[in-house]
């Protein structure tokens, strides 16, 4: 019997030396302690003044939810670009349904009412130029867009991009700007190219994002989505401007983290979430993301205490973090107020991010 329990002692011994991953795990099976989060709370608070809220969840229990700056369960936020990773995973669905083309597929074979050569014409100021690009442009595909590697002249969050929101007909707009690098070859974050991808699945699955993800989606996980903008061709933003509350991103969050299935159910196919969260975009630098290491389908990758995670980012501090290997789920959300800082708010909630994951309180 003592050789027995020897053996045991031992075999704890080894695991703990041998298997950090065993033991980093085994570290968050319990509540955080007091007065921990008591020192993480006013901290987080103190540090960024627009917090909304900071929810961290582990195998769907949660261990902790704190709501900021007069916030709370039934507030709903805009969630900016998060809407993109929502919008990759309503791609896996209509992918699970057979009606996704391959994404080799030129977007402008879904879109041909965009495909207007300007050969036709006669007369027009730099004719060669505009019939050059008119051919690189059909060479753009779903997986281009998918993984902001359009090509376009862009450069975010500046005057282009506000011109692109306030045009009559942004899909266009997008696709008529000049090319920088040709299709494929070069990554440059691109919500434009998010809003044209948006709006060939929108024709692909026959029906407005909205409608498409209430009926595939947002229902099954028992979310009630009441806005999502729309542009002024009445198309959904394909790359912002969802409106959510916390809990509905937390749900978002488990449902990827358990390969697709929510209580029970398979929304997407676990082949989809393996895939959209892969490296398909070298990426081991970025501004905002600590120890980035790869780009997916309008996923980011990054390390957290060597842990790898997969981001839904969006501006100002809206953020799904789901963490593999930790069964973690981590979602913060920020008021887009004068007192956010913009950039500098996700890239200091990470840091927050990886006082958690480091389990050593």
């Amino acid at each position: 019997m003592k050789s027995k329990k020897l053996l045991q002692i031992l075999a704890i011994l080894v695991l703990t030396i041998f298997c950090p991953g065993v033991k980093s795990q085994s570290s968050f099976n319990k509540e955080l302690p007091k007065d921990f989060a008591e020192k993480f709370t006013k901290e987080i608070n103190d540090s960024i003044p627009s917090l909304g809220s900071f929810i961290v969840s582990q195998n769907d229990r949660i261990l902790y939810e704190q709501y900021f700056h007069g916030t709370n369960k039934e507030t709903v936020f805009s969630v900016k670009s998060v809407t993109k990773s929502i919008v990759s995973i309503l791609a896996g669905i209509a992918k699970d349904k057979n009606i996704l083309p391959n994404l080799n597929t030129p977007v402008l074979k879904i879109l041909p009412e965009y495909n207007i050569s300007r050969s036709r014409f006669k007369n027009i100021s730099n004719i060669e130029g505009k019939v050059a690009h008119d051919s690189i442009r059909n060479t753009l595909t779903l997986r281009n867009l998918l993984t902001m590697q359009g090509g376009f002249d862009w450069v975010e969050n500046s005057k282009i991009s506000t011109a692109m929101s306030f045009s009559y007909d942004p899909v266009k707009f997008v696709l008529e700007l000049p090319f920088e690098e040709y299709p494929g070859t070069v990554f440059n974050y691109n919500s434009g190219e998010s809003h044209i991808f948006g709006a060939a699945l929108s024709k692909i699955v026959k029906a407005n994002l909205k409608q498409f993800a209430n009926e595939n989606l947002f229902k099954p996980l028992k979310i009630n989505i009441t806005r999502w903008d729309t542009d002024s061709m009445d198309r959904n933003i394909g790359g912002s401007e969802l409106f959510m509350k916390s809990e509905d991103m937390l749900k978002i969050g488990s449902m990827v983290l358990n390969n697709g299935k929510f209580s029970g159910r398979q929304i997407v196919s676990s082949k989809w979430v393996q895939e959209s969260t892969s490296e398909h975009v070298k990426l081991d630098s970025w501004d905002v993301m600590p120890n980035a290491n790869g780009y997916g389908y309008y996923w980011w990758r990054r390390k957290t205490n060597g842990h790898q995670a997969f981001v839904a980012t969006g501006y100002g501090g809206q953020l799904i973090c789901i963490i593999p290997d930790l069964k973690m789920v981590i979602v913060t959300t920020c008021l887009l107020n004068d007192s956010n800082k913009g950039r500098a708010d996700i890239k200091r909630l990470h840091y927050f991010i990886d006082k958690i994951t480091k389990a050593d309180y």
